[in-house]
Order: C-alpha cells, then structure tokens, then sequence
C-alpha cells in the first residue's frame, strides 16, 4: 500500500480552515500566516514561507515587498495582506481576498525564485521598503539591516544610481543608510 505524504505547507487547498486550525490546536500544524500551516516538526525556512503564500499568486504575480521580507526573514511574522505584484507589461486585472497588488517595472536581475516562486531580490525589496509611503523607521530600519545583511552601502547606491525611472530613490538611499548605520551602531554596543 501506498503512503501519501503530507506537504511540508498547508493551505485551504489541502483541506478546510476549520480542519487546518483544529490540526494547530492539536499540536499538529503550526500558522505561518492566516491562510498557511506549516507541520509542527518542520522549521519556518524562505521555501516554506514563499509557499505560503502561493495561494494568493495569480498566473505571472510575483512576492515583493512586505511578504518578500517575510519569505527572506527579514519579517517575523507575515502580513495580514500579502503584498504581490505583476510586471507592467502584463497588465491584467485581479481580484485577491488576501493581498495587495501593485503594478511594477523590473530589470533583469531584480527577481530570483524561491520554491518555483518568482521574489523580488533582497537588494530589491529593501529599495522598494525604503522608498514606500508607509515606511516607519521603527519597523522597517530592521527589516532593512535584515535585508541587506550581506550587501554594502555601496551596491545599495550602485543599484539606486543606475536605476532609471524609480521614484523616491534619494530618500530610500538615505532611509537604507540611517538603517545600516543604526544596525552597525548596535553591533558595536553589543561588544
């Protein structure tokens, strides 16, 4: 007899909300977001996280911004919305219950897959955190020191100044180097 295994991610797909939430209360499942559950023995890695959110993806939708910084951990728990987006050109129109969606233009190098999951990069994702009307230093300077754990000041305004067409690029470099001043400073008192 065959043994079918369970997915590591489980969603309203797999089985009902009410089945998924009563597994969490049995000490079987974990909630990674709303709509996503994860097997109790089984870390919270970007694979698990992106595919969490691949339910609210429609055909040709990518994971940005706030749902990116999650799936890359620089979040520690997932938006109540996700926050997606599709190329501009291919525009369509959707209707999503649990996301945002922004319409964006990318340059090649700006995406990489996790899962099968097209995400915006982290360099990418900080720049668009940073340069968002929603910033709040209090959140997101960690979120940014997160992102750009491994990438300089210097790639940061390397990417921004060759960017054409990116609105708010001055006031995210300057948001993005506060952030990773802030994040050496805490390094330094923590000696």
């Amino acid at each position: 007899m065959a043994m079918t295994r369970l997915a590591s991610v489980l969603t309203e797909s797999d089985l009902p909300l009410s089945e998924l939430w009563a597994a969490c209360l049995d000490g079987e499942l974990v909630p990674l977001s709303s709509t996503a559950f994860l097997l109790a023995d089984l870390p919270a890695t970007p694979i698990e996280r992106a595919l969490a959110v691949r339910p609210v993806l429609g055909a040709r939708m990518l994971i940005e911004r706030d749902s990116a910084a999650w799936v890359f951990g620089a979040r520690d728990t997932a938006p109540r919305l996700h926050t997606i987006a599709m190329r501009h050109a291919q525009r369509m129109t959707v209707s999503r219950y649990a996301a945002t969606v922004r319409e964006v233009v990318l340059k090649p190098g700006d995406t990489t897959t996790v899962a099968g999951i097209e995400i915006t990069t982290r360099l990418r994702t900080a720049v668009d955190i940073a340069r968002s009307n929603d910033f709040s230093p209090c959140n997101d300077d960690m979120v940014l020191s997160r992102l750009l754990e491994n990438i300089d000041l210097v790639a940061c305004r390397e990417y921004l100044e060759r960017a054409r067409n990116l609105p708010g690029k001055s006031l995210a470099l300057r948001r993005i180097t506060d952030a990773l001043v802030a994040s050496a400073a805490r390094a330094i008192s923590r000696r």
